[in-house]
């Protein structure tokens, strides 16, 4: 970008040089009057002088008369007491002074003299004057058009290469403003995505609380058998309900609470122990490798929510008389959790997708759930700045490891 405003402003310099010297050369213009009589007078001057002073004042005067009819305008006087300025001296003693009668302007003629050098650097100043602010002003123009089209809706608009041309620095802005677009895009879509979702997820147990208080007006006897569907169907909208304000909680400023010292096998203890209670029935054991003791900062809740969803996940998922396998291990400044279930895994391709809102597998839809657990649980570890991973289970099910960063000596 430097390096084409210099280019334009020198080119611009050595243009108006050219063409001035061009101009002059084909109109020769003839110097202004004010000059050609200055000029002029200078040489009489000098003549009359010479004459003047080899063969005194009345010679000069001869010689004027001589030449005089070839400079109208002009008057030569004599000036005995030599006080007039210039005066020319003569051999005999009076002066002669050469005077113009003619008048001429000097602001004139000095509009006169640098009025085509000015018409000629003025065009030139003004064509590239116009081609430097098109050169500049394009790349903004190109990024209002996009950002204009982006604010109407139309998220598909990007500025592309469009700007590679126009220096390092727009260019960069151009593909920052092609990766806002395309969160923007990607944003947008998952919001109606979870729209669409949220109201499928919340019209299926209201359709069946609305058919559950039908039939109860029509058999009331059938109070005992509604009222387990009943209680069920409001359990699963609770949950939902608590699920999408936790998860609406990562997009604001409340996610972002300070940390604070916590021990993670206090926040795993309750989990493991709820875990437990609820596999019982189904003969499924929730077993914990592990130091005694996990000091590290962060948010207790967070941290909860995350780990209570993955191995609840992992339960629902399991056969029956199966094991669910926590584990928590340092290495130097990272800690991994690993949560390992029995249950019939995840294809490698739908795994990447287990953290969308909403998502799940064909032919799992039956299962319990609100589909947000691992996406809550990818949103609290990310807010900690650690990853989640989905692995095989060394028993074919699934490895969820949630890794996060560890301060040793804490």
């Amino acid at each position: 970008m430097t390096v084409r405003v210099f280019m334009v402003i020198w080119g611009a310099l050595v243009l108006t040089l050219l063409l001035f010297g061009l101009v002059v050369a084909a109109l020769d213009p003839t110097p202004p009057e004010g000059a050609r009589a200055a000029a002029e007078t200078s040489v009489l001057e000098r003549q009359l002088g010479l004459v003047a002073s080899r063969d005194g004042s009345a010679a000069a005067l001869r010689f004027w008369q001589e030449v005089s009819p070839a400079h109208p305008g002009m008057t030569v006087t004599t000036d005995p007491t030599c006080v007039s300025s210039p005066a020319i001296p003569s051999a005999d003693g009076p002066c002669l002074v050469l005077t113009d009668t003619a008048k001429h302007s000097r602001f004139l003629e000095g509009l006169q003299i640098l009025g085509l050098p000015l018409l000629v650097g003025v065009a030139v100043s003004a064509a590239a004057a116009l081609l430097l602010s098109r050169h500049l002003t394009r790349p903004i123009r190109t990024v209002n058009a996009s950002l204009q089209r982006l604010a109407s809706g139309d998220l598909d608009t990007r500025i592309g290469d469009a700007l590679d041309h126009s220096g390092g620095e727009l260019a960069r802005l151009g593909n920052a403003f092609d990766h806002a677009a395309d969160r923007l895009q990607i944003l947008s879509e998952g919001q109606r995505r979870l729209f669409n979702d949220l109201s499928h997820e919340i019209r299926s147990p209201l359709a069946r609380l609305r058919a559950a208080v039908g039939l109860l007006e029509v058999s009331p006897d059938r109070l005992d058998e509604m009222l387990g569907q009943i209680e069920t169907d409001i359990v699963r909208l609770d949950r939902l309900v608590r699920d999408i304000l936790t998860l609406a909680r990562f997009g604001s400023t409340e996610s972002r609470q300070a940390f604070e010292r916590i021990d993670l096998i206090e926040i795993l203890e309750p989990i493991l122990s709820d875990a437990n209670f609820e596999g019982e029935p189904r003969g499924i054991v929730v077993s914990f490798t592990g130091p005694p003791r996990l000091i590290l900062k962060g948010s207790g809740e967070l941290l909860h929510r995350a780990i209570e969803n993955v191995i609840r996940n992992a339960l629902a998922h399991s056969p029956d008389d199966a094991e669910v396998a926590v584990s928590a291990r340092t290495n130097g400044a990272a800690l991994t959790i690993d949560i390992a279930d029995q249950g019939p895994g995840v294809p490698l391709a739908e795994r990447s997708r287990l953290f969308e809102p909403f998502f799940k597998l064909p032919g799992l839809s039956a299962k319990a759930g609100t589909g947000l657990g691992l996406a809550i649980a990818a949103r609290a570890i990310a807010a900690h700045n650690g990853s989640i991973e989905l692995l095989d289970s060394a028993s074919g099910g699934l490895l969820v490891r949630l890794n996060l960063p560890f301060t040793p000596g804490t």
